[in-house]
């Protein structure tokens, strides 16, 4: 299993020190050769030695003062909290702001609108972190229909990417290529597109095309752009099986199990031969932000958010159907591992690119330094040729260094929660009476939250709910980036052409 891009915790050092070092191999060498040049020029045999022997030491000194400002970045980050620091915003052009305005006045649902309108001003690069934006708010809003429509659209563009099929990673390495990709999210957030799609198949009672889609987002949870990596997203094949017991093949939802429990071992005490089954959402996924020396590193840092936990599932406040709760999914365990394995960041090619520049830079002005310095000792015409070289290259490295651009990817599915927490029960909930999860706060305080009843079938039941509501962090969603592609006119006339809910 290849990890190249994740590592865990005893690995993080060696990772992170790896573009340096041969960004710092790549300097010395480079020092070398023009030392080599400078041997080869006519010169007194003391300006060879003299020479040799500064360049040797000049290389080193860049080397230690590199190593050193990175050690003292390093701790400075450390002391500081991480902050999401987003891009500075850009107009957007009155027609376009008010067409979308007019395309957004088309849903029903006013709550959605806000979301609708930013889905058309973005255009197609950010449309699958948009239509998932809306997916969730309509589900939590009872809106199936338009639930479903955007999965479909989230999960047909993931899809074109990130299938198990060789088109796809045809797709895929095309894809990559690009300087400016579109969003379709890290493993964990396209799993939670598959999950939350699966969740409105239920609804439907559909379960056959539900465990089809809990099965798709366990499959997203393992590849990422350029690795695969072991499924350990106990929740999904759970899901997969609880939607197989409730289509009658009790023998597949068991199998489903193991597979929950070998990715997951709180799974090994729960039973998904239950009719009924409740969901309850807690807390947020932690928020990405840039991280090291350029902001080239995908990093991830929790909210300072009371710890929730869910309690149990009761009707009246005192009628307790459901009573004991487990932890059905860590997210912020899932994005922050790959394969169980823990990691420090997602460190995209351009970073170590932009190190080394900059150790050339150093390297190459030490040895133009060097070059002055042995001229005005010896006199020596050729160390201050050398010398002149030296720092003109010196110059260009730290132009390349300076322009290339190496920032992490902040865009985000801010809805996601942090916890899913998970009950079961052996008998149906008999009439429509409200249910509610009773959900502890900060280890003291119990207060009741409403739940949705999605699935209601002769054999089963499927409770779904949240601490916070998908509509209330639009406000995180960071600020609105006009869509400047060439298919966005397209992209825009389809969602014309297209009924808003």
């Amino acid at each position: 299993m290849s990890t190249s891009l994740r590592t865990s915790p005893g690995r993080n050092s060696g990772a992170r020190s790896r573009p340096l070092a041969s960004a710092v191999s790549a300097a010395v060498a480079v020092a070398v050769a023009v030392a080599a040049v400078a041997m080869s020029l006519p010169a007194h045999a003391q300006f060879g030695a003299l020479f040799q022997t500064m360049i040797q030491q000049g290389a080193q000194q860049a080397t230690q003062q590199n190593l050193q400002a990175q050690q003292q970045q390093q701790a400075a980050q450390a002391a500081q909290k991480p902050v999401k620091k987003w891009g500075q915003a850009k107009p957007v052009a009155a027609d376009v702001q008010q067409a979308a305005a007019a395309f957004a006045a088309k849903t029903p649902t006013p709550e959605l609108r806000v979301l609708y309108e930013r889905l058309y001003i973005e255009g197609e690069r950010n449309a699958t972190l948009n239509f998932q934006r809306i997916g969730l708010a309509a589900l939590s809003l009872g809106k199936l229909e338009i639930a479903e429509k955007s999965f479909d659209a989230a999960a047909f563009r993931i899809d074109q990417i990130y299938a198990d099929n060789a088109e796809a990673q045809k797709a895929k390495s095309l894809w990559t290529a690009e300087k400016i990709k579109d969003y379709k999210g890290e493993p964990y957030e396209r799993a939670m597109a598959f999950f939350y799609r699966g969740l409105v198949y239920a609804a439907q009672n559909d379960f056959q095309n539900a465990r089809a889609m809990f099965k798709q987002a366990d499959y997203q949870d393992t590849v990422a752009e350029a690795e695969q990596y072991a499924g350990d997203f106990g929740l999904m094949p759970y899901m997969a099986g609880w939607a197989s017991y409730c289509d009658g093949n009790a023998s597949l939802a068991k199998d489903y199990l193991q597979m929950a429990v070998k990715g997951d071992r709180n799974y090994a005490s729960v039973s998904v031969e239950q009719p009924v089954l409740v969901l309850f959402e807690t807390g947020r996924a932690p928020f990405k932000y840039g991280g090291g020396k350029f902001g080239e590193a995908l990093k991830w840092q929790p909210h300072e958010l009371p710890a929730q936990t869910a309690k149990a599932a009761c009707t009246g406040g005192t009628n307790c159907f459901a009573n004991q709760f487990v932890v059905g999914a860590d997210v912020g365990y899932q994005a922050t591992t790959r394969g169980g394995r823990q990691i420090d960041s997602v460190l995209g090619g351009k970073a170590s690119f932009k190190e080394g520049a900059q150790n050339v830079a150093d390297v190459a002005g030490t040895v133009g330094n060097v070059g002055m310095q042995v001229a005005m000792q010896t006199g020596s015409r050729d160390a201050a040729s050398l010398g002149m070289v030296g720092m003109f290259a010196g110059l260009v490295a730290q132009g390349v260094s300076a322009s290339t651009q190496a920032q992490a990817d902040i865009r985000e599915w801010e809805q996601l929660p942090g916890t899913i927490w998970l009950a079961t029960a052996p008998s149906k909930h008999p009439g429509d009476a409200p249910v509610a999860v009773t959900v502890e706060t900060a280890g003291s305080s119990v207060a009741p939250v409403p739940v949705t009843r999605l699935v209601n079938t002769p054999s089963c039941q499927l409770y779904w709910g949240r601490s916070v509501s998908p509509l209330n962090l639009y406000r995180d969603a960071g600020p609105i980036e006009p869509g400047e592609h060439k298919r966005d006119p397209a992209f825009r006339q389809e969602l014309d052409a297209s009924v808003a809910g």
